[in-house]
């Protein structure tokens, strides 16, 4: 892999590198290629995730962003609207189809429609159609590192080829974010307490998965996996026999007395997780929050 993560090929040539054991999903993306370029609205088609990564195996989903000519938010929801209706009208063609959903997603400023895609074979594509200039946007600000260009459009020709892309920078965590998942971590423990004194299991069971998620992340970002926000995802992905000391404890029955010990054990790796990523990514932990809540995990149910 060439530095940043980027992938040495890109388009016809990447899809064409793919092992047999991805025939389904390069299928699929060189349907929507095949389409793309019959589509004057269609701009560029990315992969990305564990497909981009060169992590997937025959189970993964094919995580993909259309861009579209169009102005970025509401301002360009028709012509977004417009090729999300020439993707769903399209899908039967590339395979054997269970169910489509089609629904909004993404921040409130911009128009991103999604398709999520079942096809009979087992194969799932998961496609977000947006501007295209929100997607490079994002590239610029080094969002999307592991996505691979497999189609763009060509530049017209009074625009020069503007050559390779420059390599986007890895997702930046800061130490902000680091205290906002060791806060969050803390907020899902003290929750869990107050469940198991209500008895309501399953809510703390809920609040104490909740708990891990934020342990995962944090040990992601310590370890500077790519994308840490995904939390175990990306600790797999990264290093997978390098995990949170004591993480197996964390996991409980379905029994008031097992969930406490495993929030106090969730507790004790919190802390764990929290000042590893803290090292790497000096932030000002909840130190307090932490000792608060510790405490109440440690009283004796009345």
């Amino acid at each position: 892999m060439p530095a940043a993560g980027r992938p040495a090929l890109t388009g016809s040539a990447w899809l064409a590198a793919l092992p047999e054991e991805l025939a389904a999903q390069r299928r699929v993306m060189t349907g929507l290629t095949e389409r793309c370029a019959a589509w004057p609205l269609a701009m560029s088609l990315h992969v990305g995730c564990s497909l981009g990564r060169g992590a997937a195996d025959a189970l993964s989903d094919i995580d993909a962003a259309l861009g579209v000519d169009a102005p970025p938010g509401a301002a360009g929801a028709g012509r977004v609207d417009a090729v999300e209706a020439l993707v769903a009208a399209a899908l039967p063609e590339l395979g054997p189809l269970v169910d489509v959903l089609r629904h909004g997603t993404g921040p409130a400023d911009q128009h991103v429609r999604r398709i999520f895609a079942q096809f009979a074979d087992g194969t799932q594509l998961d496609l977000a159609v947006v501007s295209d200039a929100e997607i490079e946007a994002r590239s610029s600000r080094g969002g999307a590192p592991d996505f691979v260009p497999i189609y763009r459009a060509p530049a017209p020709e009074n625009e020069s080829e503007s050559g390779d892309a420059p390599a986007a920078a890895a997702y930046a965590v800061t130490g902000e974010q680091v205290r906002e998942w060791s806060f969050l971590g803390w907020c899902a423990l003290i929750d869990a307490d107050k469940y198991l004194r209500r008895g309501s299991l399953w809510e703390a069971d809920s609040r104490l998965h909740e708990a891990r998620h934020r342990i995962w992340a944090l040990w992601a970002a310590a370890h500077g996996a790519l994308y840490p926000w995904h939390g175990l995802s990306q600790v797999l992905d990264h290093d997978p026999a390098n995990l949170p000391p004591g993480i197996e404890s964390t996991v409980a029955r379905l029994d008031a007395a097992d969930l406490r010990r495993a929030a106090r054990v969730s507790a004790d790796v919190l802390v764990t997780a929290s000042e590893a990523a803290a090292k790497r990514h000096p932030a000002d932990l909840p130190t307090a929050m932490a000792a608060y809540v510790t405490r109440a995990l440690e009283r004796t149910p009345t």
